[in-house]
């Protein structure tokens, strides 16, 4: 059971080439308005920052997961952290305004793969993940698939462990 329960939300995905090439700048481009909408959206707490000048995340040091293609620079890995008050509004974000045209166009950014593209996991209100704590997590549901520990839209898990089902998303204020 967690107390003042909260979603910690984790994205991964493999860009096409390394930050600062042509080929993903569109995506590149389109990061300020992305965290400035997740940041203005209904249910949305917080998220680790990337200081400018050191690249240093305020949650911590960033690492890949195990499940990402052996061998990539840190340049190609596209990943976030950020905490929300339930999936729904996760999904909102998610699926509605400047994140829905971005991911529209994934396939010209991003690789395909086996891996997941997205983790949720329930946490305490007080806490706030880190980033191995992440990728733990999403290499978890890579081997094990959806589970209490780690788990997706498609098959979520309430805050006691218990599957559910998402209520339809509303579109981000």
């Amino acid at each position: 059971m967690h107390i003042n329960p909260r979603i910690a939300f984790f994205t991964f995905g493999v860009l096409r080439a390394p930050v600062g090439d042509p080929l993903v700048q569109g995506f590149v481009d389109r990061i300020g308005d992305v965290y400035a909408a997740a940041e203005g959206s209904e249910g949305f707490f917080d998220r680790s920052v990337r200081d400018v000048e050191t690249w240093e995340h305020s949650w911590g040091p960033v690492i890949a997961p195990a499940c990402a293609p052996d061998g990539l620079a840190m340049t190609r890995l596209a990943m976030t952290l950020s905490l929300w008050r339930d999936l729904e509004s996760v999904a909102a974000f998610a699926y509605h305004g400047v994140h829905r045209e971005a991911l529209s166009r994934r396939a010209d950014w991003a690789e395909s793969g086996s891996w997941p593209t997205y983790v949720a996991w329930w946490v305490d209100g007080q806490h706030q993940p880190s980033w191995s704590e992440a990728v733990e997590r999403i290499d978890h549901l890579h081997i094990h698939g959806p589970t209490p520990t780690a788990f997706s839209f498609r098959k979520p898990f309430d805050a006691m462990g218990e599957p559910t089902r998402m209520k339809a998303p509303r579109p981000a204020s």
